[in-house]
């Protein structure tokens, strides 16, 4: 008995090779040094013990293969156990020559095959599988092998279960060193495999699916002749004793096998037949089992058939097999995320596998996934027009209804009988997130690698090989289906997906809207249906509020950049409601925007107004009307500015609408929405309110915010002005009177009283009377021609003298009102405006009427200008003060040589007011104007009732001033009253027809005497006798008679007889300029000439023949409208 005890070194293993060797040992000791080798290389001390054997093999390799063959079973195992530690080291056999290696191989496959012994025949099976001989000795052998392992299985008196595990072992190892010779010899080792996968035992069933899975590459290259040996065995042994198994609680080990025999059968499946229903029905019983592991792997395993069916394509896409792929993956029950996302993989597996029939069974395969995983039903889905539904055939495919299912096929066709439940998975958002990214495979196809590389986008599942849409046909027969799954995937995960996701989708969906629209003819109009169910689908999302305003402002960014502008802006692709007149994209977008309660965001986002920007160049330049265009998008505009804080947001947009607007009415001329009979400004009166009502408001605007709003303004109120006077329907002046009704409807007297905003109206009265057209206000005007004409209208301009300003003259008195409340709360250009806008008004006015209206209006306005002017502290600067001056002499100039009216007591009644402060008033000018204006007209009246009011400051002003006062009695002045009249006396050297008054002289003179008479006459048209030269500060010296200055007089009454004029008188009075608003019709005139028109002026023309009362009536009532 030899000692084992001793360190692991080459001294300790040379003593047991010494005894193997010896064969005078006795069989007993090799047994136990045989053991020793053994338990040394498997353990602990292998590592140490291992060179010493690796440097003795072919020494003990002899010795084995003497005692492999020995009697002694005992010697014989464990010499082969020896060996089996030896050859699994490559460093061992490495050693060793190759025909050493062949030797060793041969005796381990003779002792495999004639050895009754079934333990030393599996522990020569174990070697074979252990070692690690060069791979082409083994794959030399490999027949000799196969050879081997065929005895055994044929030998049932030494078969037993580890026998059989082995050889199953030798098999795997001969797959892993001899790959190429095991190919050839697949149909010789699969015969032994096969029966083995459904062993009793489950180590044995393992272990031979094991090696069937590794040697599947090449039995598929067998595959017919491996068929033709496993059919046979599919209906007698296989599928019953799967069953067995599967019953048995082993289903995870038939479920794995199963895809394994699909793939083996390959093309025998598509015959069809018994053995296939059988074989579906393991899958079935997987399919049905509450465990979720079960079903996981029952559904992993029908890829098998998938890809079984896709070796043919006729096969995969005949509608019997598509019909049956299709049943667990609509049918099966799914409760868990996990299982979901195995059914999903696998579905999506069978699309990707159609390649380029998926566009055929688009709406079988992919229409109820889209469903399924983004959570829509089939009522989502919009109706489309019947041709969208010629060519998409049935929009959805028929949903299975809950209960067992049953194909009535016959024999060869494959069946399955499932609980059908189709679920919306909904609820799971990685399901629904998946549901995007099968759009986003769907609209890029293959490109979809290139985007999600470039968008930095992670995919999840196999992109196709084949795009689904190649054209515009494609793409019109499948658009229904993917917008509305679009629409629902946004509406319904939108929130959770990335927006690189979303702007692909999207932008992608555009593209192909705009390349149908772009590739049919116009009389087809193809791609309008696509158009308005791609904007549907956009509004819902919008309305929806599921995405935030960012994400939304990336869809309609895409829209508006990836659509024609054309298409933007034509009415001939009808969306939203179908009432809307003039209804284009754009305005549908535009809407969208406005409407949407995530405006207030929007806004904050330069995209929004980039937007806009397009949006409505796209609407105005259209062949739609830009004024209902306009009308639209203000209205809406309006509707949503109360949510908007920010008035500088509010500018901006408005400016983005008149701007363009503008242009387009400058062009075009057009402003009118009416017909042959109406006129209709509505969509002018809209842009030019807006700012009034929702500008002026509130918070101010900033200075340079406000400069460019009141020009935009400007610019679109003078485009106004001047086109609505080309309509025929429409008065003079109607833009001004309707435009400044709705400015005093939104404009009240609370609002007024801000002082930004009466700046800001005040500057818009300013623009509106440069454009005022004053023709109407002069005797020559002759009204054009209006349709209809009625005498209700006729009544309503007969009754308002002002016609088309009355409105306007309201408004500027309600500004003057508030202004003149507190002048120094308000800019000093507010003042400044007001004035210009009084003297604009009354510088043009000619008519008798209009004028006595205005200043009726405008009378307690100027007196309050002109009293704030007076105070020892005025409240007006320098340039407001010239300004008033210069209006005082527009006043009485207006009064003087451009009206009709007579300066009676009415006149007077009305003009008291303002002469009561201007009389007195403590700037020398306006006294001097003032005094100038009185003796050119009421001193030439033959008597006058003067107002209580004005008598005391007529009385102090006759005192200190030379003053005509026709019928004027004196009456005390108080004391307090006087010292407010500065006196001008030693100043001001007033004088009457250009000569110095002197208060004695001649009264006898021939000359003074018809001047007397003529200054109390009634006769209104041209005064002459002691007129004051009004044109000018200082009146030109003229030498007259001394007479000519006196103020004591007696009283002559006028001629009553008509005088004959000469035909000389004729010509001269025909002649006369009525253009120099100065005291005489010609600039050389002499008072004897001024004092003999007197004579001549009650006499009308001989050729007239019309009396002089009757002359200055017609004149005074204005000229009527032509009917």
């Amino acid at each position: 008995m030899m000692a084992t005890s001793g360190p692991p070194s080459t001294s300790s293993f040379l003593p047991l090779l010494e005894t193997l060797e010896d064969s005078t040992a006795g069989q007993s000791e090799q047994t136990d040094a045989y053991l020793t080798i053994a338990n040394r290389l498997s353990g602990e001390e292998g590592r140490q013990f291992l060179p010493a054997v690796e440097n003795n093999f072919s020494r003990l390799g002899k010795v084995i293969l003497t005692h492999t063959s020995s009697p002694n079973t005992e010697l014989s195992q464990a010499a082969l156990q020896a060996l089996g530690f030896c050859v699994y080291h490559s460093q061992v056999v490495s050693g060793i020559s190759e025909v050493f290696a062949a030797q060793i191989l041969s005796a381990l496959c003779s002792l495999v095959t004639k050895s009754t012994d079934k333990n030393t025949c599996t522990r020569a099976l174990w070697v074979i599988s252990k070692q690690s001989f060069p791979a082409d000795v083994v794959g030399r052998n490999v027949p000799t092998l196969l050879g081997s392992l065929e005895s055994v299985w044929n030998r049932e008196d030494i078969q037993s279960t580890v026998m059989e595990h082995e050889a199953l072992n030798v098999i795997i190892r001969m797959l892993e060193q001899a790959p190429t010779q095991m190919c050839d010899g697949a149909v010789r080792w699969v015969k032994l495999v096969i029966p083995l996968v459904v062993h009793s035992a489950s180590k044995v069933r393992l272990r031979a699916a094991a090696a069937l899975e590794m040697g599947m590459p090449l039995l598929l290259t067998k595959q017919k002749e491996v068929a033709a040996v496993i059919e046979p065995m599919m209906s007698t042994k296989l599928i019953p004793e799967l069953q067995k198994l599967f019953m048995s609680k082993n289903e995870t080990n038939v479920l794995k096998l199963w895809p394994l025999f699909v793939k083996l059968l390959g093309k025998l499946l598509h015959k069809g037949g018994p053995f296939i229903n059988s074989l579906l029905h393991l899958e079935e019983l997987g399919f049905r089992s509450s465990s979720p592991t079960i079903k996981k792997i029952a559904f992993i395993a029908w890829k098998s058939l998938i890809d079984n069916f896709a070796l043919n394509p006729d096969i995969l896409c005949s509608s019997k097999r598509m019909k049956l792929l299709m049943q667990p993956l609509t049918s099966i029950h799914v409760r868990t995320e996990a299982l979901l996302l195995t059914k999903v993989e696998v579905w999506w597996y069978l699309i990707v596998q159609l390649g380029p029939n998926l566009s055929s069974n688009f709406d079988q395969v992919s229409v109820p996934l889209l469903q399924s995983a983004i959570g829509s039903g089939s009522s989502s889905i919009p109706n489309t027009p019947s041709r969208a539904v010629s060519q998409n055939g049935a929009m959805l495919p028929s949903t299975p209804k809950s209960g067992n299912v049953s194909f009535n096929t016959s024999a060869g066709t494959p069946r399955m009988d499932l609980n059908s439940s189709m679920q919306a998975s909904g609820s799971f958002s990685s399901i629904q997130l998946l549901g995007l990214e099968m759009l986003l495979h769907y609209l890029l196809g293959p490109e979809v690698v290139a985007a999600a590389t470039k968008n930095k986008l992670i995919l999840n599942l196999e992109p196709l090989n084949h795009p689904l849409l190649s054209g515009a046909p494609s793409f019109m027969k499948h658009a229904a289906v993917l917008i509305s799954s679009i629409r629902d995937g946004f509406t319904n995960i939108g929130k959770d997906a990335p927006e690189p996701v979303l702007a692909v989708i999207w932008t992608s969906l555009v593209q192909f809207v705009s390349f149908t629209i772009e590739s049919g003819s116009k009389k087809e109009r193809q791609g309008c249906e696509v158009l308005t169910l791609m904007l549907q689908a956009l509004q819902s999302i919008v309305a929806s509020e599921a995405l935030s305003a960012d994400k939304c402002l990336i869809l309609l960014e895409a829209t508006v950049k990836g659509l024609p502008q054309r298409v933007l802006g034509s009415a001939s692709y009808q969306v939203g409601k179908m009432d809307v007149l003039n209804g284009t994209p754009a305005l549908f977008l535009i809407l969208l925007l406005f409407n949407s309660s995530k405006l207030p965001t929007y806004v904050e986002d330069e995209r929004f107004f980039h937007c806009l920007q397009t949006l409505v160049s796209c609407g105005l330049s259209g062949p739609t009307s830009p004024l209902a265009f306009a009308e639209a998008v203000l209205g809406a505009m309006s509707s949503c500015a109360g949510s908007l804080q920010n008035k500088e947001q509010l500018w901006r947009m408005w400016s983005l609408i008149v701007g363009p607007l503008t242009d387009t009415i400058t062009q075009s001329n057009e402003v009118n929405q009416g017909d042959a009979l109406e006129h209709n400004f509505s969509a002018m009166h809209s842009a030019l309110m807006f700012p009034v009502t929702h500008l002026l408001h509130g918070t101010l605007l900033q200075q340079v915010s406000q400069k460019s709003m009141l020009s935009s303004w400007s610019k679109l109120y003078r485009v106004f002005a001047r086109c609505s006077a080309l309509v025929v329907t429409a008065e003079e002046n109607i833009c001004c009177e309707e435009l400044c009704v709705k400015m005093a409807a939104a404009v009240d007297r609370e609002a007024l009283m801000v002082p930004s905003t009466l700046n800001t109206v005040s500057s818009i009265l300013h623009v509106m009377v440069e454009c005022v057209d004053f023709s109407p206000y002069t005797p020559h005007f002759q009204q054009k021609q209006k349709f209809p004409h009625t005498p209700v209208n006729w009544t309503r301009k007969q009754s308002k003298p002002m016609g088309n300003l009355s409105t306007f003259l309201s408004l500027l008195v309600q500004c003057l009102q508030v202004y003149l409340e507190a002048p120094e709360a308000s800019p000093e250009t507010t003042g400044s405006e007001l004035v210009s806008v009084v003297s604009a008004l009354l510088t043009n006015l000619v008519l008798g009427n209009a004028i006595t209206e205005a200043l009726n209006a405008l009378i307690q306005p100027l007196m309050l200008f002109y009293k704030h002017a007076a105070t020892e502290t005025t409240k007006f600067s320098i340039h407001l003060e010239g300004k008033l001056e210069k209006l005082l002499c527009e006043v009485l100039g207006c009064l003087q040589s451009r009206s009709t009216l007579a300066y009676n007591n009415e006149l007077l009644a009305l003009l008291s007011p303002l002469l009561c402060v201007v009389f007195p008033h403590k700037n020398k000018h306006l006294r001097t104007a003032v005094t100038q204006f009185w003796n050119a007209t009421f001193a030439n009246t033959v008597s006058l009732e003067y107002p209580e009011e004005i008598r005391p400051v007529l009385s102090q002003v006759k005192q200190k001033t030379p003053i005509i006062l026709p019928g004027f009695e004196a009456i005390s002045v108080p004391d307090e009253f006087s010292e407010t009249c500065s006196s001008e006396s030693s100043q001001l050297e007033t004088k009457l027809s250009g000569m110095p008054i002197s208060s004695t002289g001649k009264r006898d003179s021939t000359l003074s005497k018809p001047e007397l008479k003529d200054r109390r006459s009634t006769k209104t048209s041209k005064p002459v006798s002691t007129k004051l030269d009004f044109g000018s500060p200082k009146p030109p010296r003229r030498e007259v008679l001394e007479e000519e200055a006196s103020i004591d007089f007696v009283f002559i009454p006028p001629e009553t007889k008509e005088r004959v004029l000469t035909e000389h008188q004729k010509e001269v009075k025909r002649t006369k300029r009525v253009d120099i608003p100065a005291m005489y019709n010609n600039l050389d005139a002499s008072l004897d000439t001024t004092v003999f028109s007197q004579y001549t002026q009650s006499q009308d023309d001989s050729s007239d023949k019309v009396p002089t009362k009757e002359v200055d009536a017609a004149i005074t009532e204005g000229p009527s409208e032509v009917t």
